[in-house]
């Protein structure tokens, strides 16, 4: 297991060989005090980035509006059932992580998919912590959406996680698959997301998650209705449990 000092000269050497852009606005990032983690915004976009932080709800992990007070369930947690254990998140979908995230998706910049896995990776640690799940499992995209995109953003995310050491779970990205067609849920509301969504995912190999602690990852934690349709799924097939990590949560 690299040392966080040899991370921090590793990243030294990689940052003067190939000095890191922006993930958001494109420009070169100044230099800075060399770090264990991956650069990923420059200065200017940095100040616009707001981490998914406390106070946040128990269940989906949103952030609240104000900064006072201690995490709780929020309105939309209290009516409905999750069957996800939690769910947590990076940072706020807006701004310059929104920003980066459609380069990821749409613009095919998957060079991205780098220094935001590195992001991901401490958000793991943060709100779940080295070894906690048994293995991660990426939303999978539909066959049609795979080739039409040409890779899945959430499995370029964590498909370096095998060679970290034990530090992160191993990624199994055929245990799940996407069996149904759907159109997409940008611009759908709550309850449309969830009907939209209802039955596309099956447990292909249950021998894989059969009495395992599954961490679901994904890019976009919008109202829920993904994560939980897929945890559905792992939790027939035998999961023992599932929480969800994603790069960004969405502020309802």
């Amino acid at each position: 297991m690299l040392t966080a000092s040899v991370k921090v000269l590793k990243n030294a050497f990689l940052d003067a060989l190939y000095p890191p852009k922006c993930a958001a606005c494109g420009e070169f990032i100044p230099e800075a005090p060399p770090s264990p983690l991956p650069k990923f915004l420059c200065p200017d976009c940095l100040m616009d980035y707001t981490p998914a932080a406390s106070p946040l709800c128990l269940k989906c992990g949103m952030p609240f509006v104000s900064p006072e007070g201690p995490d709780h369930l929020c309105g939309g947690c209290l009516e409905k059932k999750s069957r996800f254990n939690k769910a947590r998140a990076a940072g706020v979908y807006d701004g310059p992580l929104r920003t980066a995230i459609h380069r990821l998706k749409y613009n095919q910049k998957t060079a991205l998919a780098a220094p935001m896995g590195g992001m991901l990776e401490q958000a793991y640690l943060n709100h779940y912590g080295a070894g906690s799940a048994d293995l991660a499992v990426p939303v999978p995209l539909h066959a049609k959406r795979l080739r039409q995109r040409g890779f899945n953003q959430a499995l370029v995310l964590v498909k370096h996680w095998g060679r970290k050491n034990g530090q992160f779970p191993p990624v199994e990205a055929g245990a799940l698959a996407r069996v149904r067609w759907t159109q997409t849920q940008a611009g759908l509301k709550a309850k449309e997301r969830a009907k939209n969504i209802r039955g596309a995912f099956a447990v292909v190999r249950p021998d894989l998650v059969r009495g395992k602690n599954v961490l679901l990852v994904d890019d976009v934690f919008t109202t829920g209705a993904t994560a939980n349709e897929c945890a559905k799924a792992l939790l027939k097939a035998g999961a023992k449990k599932v929480d969800v990590l994603t790069l960004a949560v969405v502020v309802r």
